[in-house]
């Protein structure tokens, strides 16, 4: 089952730092294991180009929204292209600007992953009644609002 996490004694503000770090950290390496064809990274840019739709977001979009770096999100969006799940391109009104959009693939590692995605949520969130998850969903929020003011 694995060892009982020790706990300091710090102050909860602390602690709760602390445990998003950690289990940042393990939700990736979960992730990583998760798929087949692609990192949880990878993953992450897919689901952010879901929520855009049809609106193909700007490289500059997408990294904002991703909360990382336009280089960092720009290498996985090539290695995302050369697995042929999106295509990169120049912006017809502004040639300055790179576009990306999702391709017809990711629906592939989308429906080859639904059940074992359903049955992962439910192993994570085990335990864990609806009004606890809509606590941590606020204080999330609060969190990231407070990060882009800073």
């Amino acid at each position: 089952m694995g060892v009982k996490m020790r706990i300091p004694d710090y102050g909860d503000e602390y602690l709760l730092f602390g445990l998003l770090a950690h289990n940042s950290n393990r939700l990736q390496v979960l992730g990583d294991s998760f798929y087949d064809e692609i990192t949880t990274k990878q993953w992450f840019v897919i689901a952010m180009l879901e929520v855009f739709g049809d609106d193909h977001p700007t490289l500059n979009e997408l990294s904002k929204d991703i909360g990382s770096s336009h280089q960092n999100v720009k290498q996985l969006v090539l290695k995302l292209e050369q697995k042929g799940y999106v295509t990169m391109y120049t912006d017809p009104t502004d040639r300055r600007k790179s576009r990306i959009k999702l391709n017809e693939k990711f629906e592939e590692v989308r429906c080859k992953y639904k059940s074992k995605q359903v049955q992962f949520i439910k192993k994570l969130y085990y335990n864990i009644d609806s009004e606890e998850l809509k606590v941590a969903v606020r204080v999330m929020l609060k969190m990231q609002e407070n990060m882009e003011e800073m």
